[in-house]
């Protein structure tokens, strides 16, 4: 799975692909945070690897992984 840190227009938002919400964050490092937590949360119950994907001025960087 991979959860992806997004920012647009200065606005961070974290998209998880299991819910298909989008939540807004006031600053890169909360939305970070909180993708980090679903993530490790996923790979705990799940077993499968986990990603967090940060996406910021046209360019994406797989920044955290669980399980690999």
């Amino acid at each position: 799975m991979v959860i992806t840190v997004q920012c647009t227009a200065q606005r961070w938002s974290v998209l998880d692909p299991q819910t298909r919400a989008t939540e807004e964050f006031s600053t890169g490092a909360a939305a970070f945070d909180a993708a980090a937590s679903r993530a490790s949360e996923h790979h705990c119950r799940t077993g499968q690897h986990s990603t967090v994907r940060v996406e910021a001025l046209g360019t994406a960087v797989d920044a955290l992984h669980f399980g690999r």
